[in-house]
């Protein structure tokens, strides 16, 4: 049920081209980063999708993330990036996740769980610059041997993440490959050697390993400020309508703190959309939607539950007219960049903003 029509339509098809596309051009298979929620794009309904297309791994920053895929009968291999409590190991045990080790003292931990039979696949995360999780070369390495000796713990992968790969003029990321390739000749290869994220995959073309983890490419959007990868399809578009539309006088104030005075009649129409939805109260004044493919300037500031927009040169605007809050009508499109800009933060932070208020209806399948 959508009382005010508000939703978020999540393309299918081109998540999946998205991901054919990326593998076709990097060589390799592609493991999409679900976590989040699949970056506000719906987990369970893409990680089906992947399931149904062919899809070989898929992977998450949290054991719940992974338990809720389970449970929803996903049974491709799932790797959990992230820290968890090692009480919980039984859990990632039952639900046949793969889990990411990284220290010695975590592994120890994780041991006291496991009975002498059992055995739970992991992955190295080996740091080569990022300096979050993982220990450097001999740290790494150390770690590699400790788990070679316990059978209980079945080396599957190992991967490096990198921190500057969408800063193509960055030496950064050739010093984090010769790093991990360094580490790589020390030890036997395991199933999975993961190191390219979107950027790496898409602007550096990185092909160390025989899988790349891809999120933010996957759903569509840009990985990089510094560049534009023509061939990435948009996944998410966000819609509203207009709730009312009345005449705003010359000297009449709109919304809170009366930030926005107009200087000349207008015509204004409310749209039943705020930053409880997930648009950034920053974009009071400034931002835009669309409304019969044209743009309407934001008036005043950004409310919890609505917003007031500029329609004076829009004809014939109504109540119940769709509106484009991100997405492309016609010739015109806003973006989760365009809308990142505006607001001083990046993409991803703009879909996985997008809350759980405005439905997800799926298409494409």
């Amino acid at each position: 049920m959508e009382s005010r029509n508000t939703y978020a339509e999540v393309n299918v098809k081109k998540f999946l081209r998205n991901i054919f596309e990326i593998s076709k051009r990097i060589e390799m298979p592609v493991a999409p980063v679900l976590k989040a929620d699949a970056y506000g794009h719906g987990a369970v309904e893409l990680a089906h999708a992947c399931q149904r297309d062919g899809v070989g791994f898929l992977i998450v920053a949290f054991l719940e993330e992974g338990i809720q895929l389970r449970e929803a009968g996903i049974t491709l291999p799932i790797l959990v990036l992230n820290y968890f409590d090692p009480s919980y190991t039984r859990e990632a045990l039952e639900h046949e996740l793969s889990i990411t080790i990284y220290s010695s003292e975590q592994m120890k931990e994780i041991a006291h769980h496991l009975k002498q039979d059992e055995k739970i696949k992991v992955h190295i995360n080996v740091d080569t610059g990022m300096s979050r999780l993982g220990h450097g070369f001999e740290g790494s390495l150390k770690l590699y041997e400790e788990i070679g000796k316990d059978p209980r713990f079945l080396l599957e992968g190992v991967y490096t993440h990198f921190s500057s790969a969408d800063e193509p003029e960055d030496k950064t990321s050739a010093e984090q490959i010769e790093k991990f390739k360094d580490f790589l000749s020390r030890i036997e290869r395991p199933r999975y050697v993961h190191v390219s994220n979107s950027a790496a995959a898409t602007v550096l073309k990185v092909r160390v390993g025989n899988m790349c983890r891809v999120g933010i490419a996957s759903y569509g959007l840009q990985p990089s400020s510094k560049v534009q990868i023509d061939y990435l399809q948009p996944v998410m578009s966000v819609h509203s309508s207009v709730s009312f539309v009345k005449k705003l006088y010359k000297g009449q104030s709109v919304g809170y703190g009366h930030t926005f005075t107009a200087d000349k009649d207008m015509r204004v129409a409310t749209i039943p959309f705020g930053y409880a939805d997930g648009l950034p109260r920053s974009l009071s004044n400034k931002g835009y939607v669309l409304i019969h493919s044209k743009r309407a300037r934001i008036l005043g500031r950004v409310s919890m539950d609505q917003i007031v927009v500029d329609v004076s040169d829009i004809f014939n605007v109504k109540m119940g007219d769709d509106v484009i809050i991100m997405g492309k009508s016609g010739n015109e499109k806003i973006t989760a960049e365009e809308i990142a800009e505006m607001a001083n933060t990046i993409n991803y932070e703009i879909v996985c903003g997008i809350s759980k208020r405005v439905p997800r209806i799926y298409v494409g399948e």
